[in-house]
């Protein structure tokens, strides 16, 4: 194990010695940082490699890859903090930290191959983190004090079967079904177009709701916050088991797509909006 660290003194390689200091390309097991400097990494594939670790500091102010040539490179730890503009990365990681980002749409690009995001935090970054379709997520995603991130989750993306999705802040958007979602502020948008999302806890924030095919709630539970289904376009979606402490369950689509399996159980001072007209049976 050893650190290695980019300077970037000859080129945009990777695989050239000179572009580090000491001046040998990283091998497995080793910490790399890119901490400093604006030279580009070219995208090349390392995937034979399973770093210890691979820190991209905030000082940091070069692009990591495209979108057509990815740094493909496996690591333990991936901490990213990166102020370049775009980031596409494909690997396995078992941790992925993120703390800081650039303004972009594409700010950091995750990608996977049969690889696998045990855990996912998303910690700060002023713009938007991508999760492909060909990434699977394990065990947690957490959004925690990132007002400025947005987090996508793209369709098709793997999920595991006890993975759990915590946020507080900023913008997620969810068009794969988690099994566990707890919402404690900030703004979740879901696009489902298939699939079961088990249990969904909300204590604060919106959650937009906007299926654009059928797929189920088993128990959502609204303790504060407002739960929005007005946009959503699926001609049908299912809510097993609702329980309303306080906030807002508004579902005024125009189109009474919701399935409310169980009657709402309102518990406390909260309020139910539907359609005129609409029947919605409260206990």
């Amino acid at each position: 194990m050893a650190t290695r660290t980019w300077v970037g003194g000859t080129s945009s390689v990777w695989s050239t010695a000179s572009n580090w200091s000491p001046a040998t390309v990283p091998v497995a097991s080793d910490d790399v940082y890119i901490v400093s400097g604006s030279v580009d990494i070219t995208g090349i594939d390392q995937s034979s490699i399973t770093l210890n670790s691979l820190t991209v500091g905030t000082q940091y102010t070069g692009k990591i890859g495209s979108s057509s040539a990815k740094l493909q490179i496996n690591a333990t730890n991936f901490n990213f903090s990166g102020n370049g503009e775009t980031n596409y990365i494909e690997g396995q990681f078992t941790t992925v930290t993120i703390q800081n980002t650039s303004t972009s749409a594409n700010a950091l690009n995750l990608y996977g191959s049969s690889d696998t995001i045990t855990t996912l935090r998303v910690l700060g970054g002023r713009g938007t983190i991508n999760i492909d379709s060909t990434c699977n997520l394990v065990t947690t995603i957490e959004q925690i004090g990132a007002d400025g991130a947005t987090l996508i989750i793209a369709d098709g993306t793997t999920i595991g079967g006890s993975a759990a999705l915590t946020m507080d802040s900023g913008k997620v958007e969810m068009n794969q079904a988690i099994p566990t979602v707890t919402v404690f502020g900030g703004e979740l948008k879901s696009t489902l177009d298939s699939g079961t999302v088990t249990t969904i806890n909300q204590y604060a924030g919106r959650i937009r709701w906007n299926p654009s095919a059928s797929c189920t709630i088993t128990n959502l539970n609204v303790y504060a916050g407002t739960f929005d289904s007005r946009d959503s376009t699926s001609p049908t979606f299912t809510v097993t088991n609702t329980t309303l402490h306080d906030g807002t369950i508004d579902e005024r689509s125009g189109i009474e797509n919701g399935v409310w399996t169980n009657p709402i159980s309102v518990n406390g001072d909260g309020e139910v909006k539907f359609d005129t007209g609409r029947t919605v049976t409260i206990s």
